[in-house]
Formats: structure tokens, sequence, C-alpha cells
């Protein structure tokens, strides 16, 4: 038990001395990185809604003037 509790607290100085040294983040540097991903992040889901809108739009296209074309074919064949 005491091995563990050493353990423990030269894990904990070794930490207390790491986290020493580090600096502080520039709040302005920081949310020039956010702004950074977010703009690509926004961008690729823009492409890709696109994209998807698109082949949406050709298929449901296609479906659609299929029926009107089916729909006057037989509308002239009655005649």
């Amino acid at each position: 038990m005491k091995k563990v509790i050493l353990s423990l607290s030269a894990l904990g100085v070794l930490a207390l001395f790491q986290s020493c040294g580090e600096t502080t983040l520039d709040p302005a540097a920081v949310q020039a990185k956010v702004d950074s991903l977010a703009s690509g992040k926004i961008k690729e889901a823009e492409a890709l809604a696109i994209q998807e809108c698109e082949t949406r739009m050709a298929t449901e296209l296609k479906a659609v003037t299929d029926s009107l074309v089916n729909a006057a074919q037989m509308a002239n064949a009655a005649q």
C-alpha cells in the first residue's frame, strides 16, 4: 500500500512540474483555428448537400418526365 501511495505521489509531482511550463493559449488564435475548421466543415457539408440535391432532382425529374411522356403516349394511342 505504501508503494501505491508513493507511486501516486510521484506521478502527481511529475504532473505538477509538467503543467508549470505550459503557456496560455491566445483567445484570438484559438478562435481563428475554430473558424478555420468550421469553415472547412461547412464547405464540405454544402458541397455534399448540393451533390445530393442535384442527384435527387435528376432522379425525380426523370420519373416525372417519364410519367408525362407515358401519359401523352396513352392519350395519343386512345385517339
